[in-house]
């Protein structure tokens, strides 16, 4: 049956494009089984609710033998992302760290925990991201360390030059807008200051040839994750944006190679094992198998990231406050 009211409500969520009320009414962690953000519990502050993609170059990939795995294999990857962006800022004790859109505080806690910085501030403008990352690290014990902040990546609530390290873990796509965020950032870093981004955009320019039906099928998708149209940049444009802001040293360095395939096969697995406990009977493990087993054998053009948002880049984007 044709569900009008659904259908209404996707709609307005593609043309507003809000991130805190997809956050807050559509999507929650993307591994324990999907949960939504209303089935989110807090009791050791451990629990894994990671919201990326996952960096899977060292990580063992999903295939049709491993997939009853993925949920420790999923974890994994997204850590590895964590990892990728501290290694690349060189974070390290003394540091002060701003966190933007940090999801469940999952890479706070990581950096927290394994690379000592001085302290991490999050900033996230989800009311109920924040309640829940809170939770997490008072019981994990690093509440003197790391203090999440509700607020907007786009409008601050700090001092000029507070911080060492600006991070946005796949978030920065999110905001509006991003080359406000860019200034932001710029504002807040100290001289010799990093920042370090893990963000969608295109090799090249995928949109002005495009025809209309595309483009407005393009924008819908693009909405229906909180992707502002603004924010469609390609990686040329990037860079001069990031220059525009005043920083230097600037590099987009590609990983969409072990971004973009391992993790489609890995939703897949995910969604069927997903099903599979929680409606006995709805799917079978040899079902899932052949599911997975063709999400595997996807050419990378026809993945979700190009045809649905048209953004074929996934690219860590370093920068310098001179």
């Amino acid at each position: 049956m044709f569900d009008v009211v659904k259908v209404a409500r996707q709609l307005k969520s593609a043309v507003l494009a809000d991130p805190e009320r997809f956050y807050t009414n559509e999507t929650g962690a993307w591994v324990t089984g999907l949960p939504t953000p209303q089935e989110i519990r807090v009791s050791t502050g451990r629990e894994p609710y990671w919201i990326n993609l996952g960096y899977w170059r060292d990580v063992e990939r999903v295939d049709e033998n491993n997939f009853e795995r993925v949920g420790e294999l999923f974890r994994s990857a997204q850590a590895g992302m964590a990892h990728l962006l501290a290694k690349t800022a060189r974070l390290g004790a003394g540091d002060a760290v701003l966190d933007c859109g940090f999801g469940y505080a999952d890479q706070d806690i990581l950096w927290a925990e394994e690379y000592r910085p001085a302290r991490i501030v999050g900033l996230n403008i989800t009311p109920n991201q924040v309640r829940v990352g809170r939770e997490r690290v008072r019981l994990t014990g690093l509440d003197e360390v790391v203090r999440l902040l509700q607020g907007s990546a786009t409008d601050m609530p700090f001092r000029a030059g507070e911080f060492d390290v600006v991070f946005a873990l796949e978030s920065a796509m999110h905001f509006r807008t991003r080359d406000a965020f860019l200034r932001e950032a710029f504002r807040v870093l100290r001289p010799g200051g990093r920042l370090v981004m893990a963000d969608m955009c295109q090799k090249t320019d995928r949109e002005s040839g495009a025809g209309l039906r595309r483009r407005l099928r393009h924008r819908y998708w693009r909405g229906r994750i909180a992707f502002p149209e603004a924010n469609v940049w390609t990686a040329q444009r990037y860079l001069a944006e990031l220059a525009r802001a005043g920083f230097q040293k600037a590099r987009l360095e590609s990983i969409s190679a072990d971004v973009y395939p391992a993790v489609n096969t890995a939703l897949v697995a995910l969604r069927g094992m997903t099903a599979a406990a929680r409606q006995p009977g709805a799917t079978s493990l040899a079902r899932v198998r052949e599911d997975v087993l063709r999400a595997r054998q996807t050419p990378a053009e026809q993945l979700q990231w190009s045809t649905l948002f048209n953004c074929d880049e996934y690219a860590v984007v370093y920068a310098e406050k001179p």
